[in-house]
């Protein structure tokens, strides 16, 4: 169970980077619009989230 959960995390955390690193580029040109500036900011604290948990999750093993 906690193979497959750590998988299910490792798995999240990739498309999740996937989605934050092109909002981050364009943050740091300044050519980023409101939402999506909100939107980095929701998924940088879910991807803090997840590592969180995937580090318990390892810890664990």
């Amino acid at each position: 169970m906690s193979q497959e959960k750590i998988i299910e995390l490792q798995e999240r955390v990739f498309l999740l980077e996937r989605k934050i690193k092109p909002l981050e580029w364009d943050a740091g040109r300044n050519q980023i619009n409101e939402f999506k500036l909100k939107e980095l900011g929701r998924l940088k604290e879910e991807n803090t989230s997840l590592h969180k948990e995937l580090a318990e999750l390892r810890q664990k093993c």
